[in-house]
């Protein structure tokens, strides 16, 4: 098992690097650098699964931490454009809201499956990429109230679908588990 002090991991940290500079950008009114440093909090992103791919180096725990640095970043970035007016208060809280509770039904599912594991959903991801969006939207000002209620309804969607597969779907590659909550054994052919 890789180690949890590695590059990919690294680059999923230096991503927190870009949240002052993004606050002060925004605090000053300097709107390209707020989205500047947006895309660069972006292309970390796109790069730590790459790095841990290419060195051979992802853990249960880098799966968890890139999803942890997605919400902290994006949610931070969301959070300072409202409190600075730059975009409508009401579909952010509806989004901070889903993604808490999509936080606590990833622990959920991880407690299920018995080990840390992140749960994959493609349509989440996609999400995730959209939340990168919203940011530099917000910092842009541009068409912000319909963007950010459009996410606020997807987010909706793809969360009644992942409540589904995380909090009662069976979980693949799990083993079976008794009504004693034990794992069930199998009968030796």
């Amino acid at each position: 098992m890789a180690s949890n002090l590695n590059p990919a991991n690294a680059i999923t940290a230096s991503r927190f690097l870009t949240l002052p500079p993004f606050l002060w950008a925004v605090d000053h009114g300097y709107q390209q650098y707020a989205t500047l440093l947006l895309f660069v909090c972006g292309i970390l992103d796109l790069f730590d699964g790459a790095a841990a791919r290419l060195f051979k180096c992802q853990t249960p725990f880098g799966e968890m931490f890139d999803a942890i640095a997605d919400a902290l970043c994006y949610g931070f970035a969301m959070v300072v454009v409202t409190a600075y007016g730059w975009v409508p208060w009401p579909p952010v809280v509806i989004i901070l809201v889903l993604g808490a509770v999509n936080m606590a039904l990833r622990a959920i599912y991880a407690k299920r499956a018995g080990r840390t594991t992140n749960y994959q959903s493609h349509a989440m991801e996609r999400l995730v990429a959209y939340a990168a969006y919203l940011g530099g939207f917000g910092t842009a000002r541009y068409e912000t109230a319909y963007f950010y209620w459009v996410f606020a309804a997807l987010m909706v969607v793809v969360m009644i679908h992942d409540t589904k597969r995380m909090a009662f779907d069976p979980i693949p590659g799990a083993a079976p588990r008794s009504a004693s909550g034990g794992a069930a054994l199998e009968a030796a052919s």
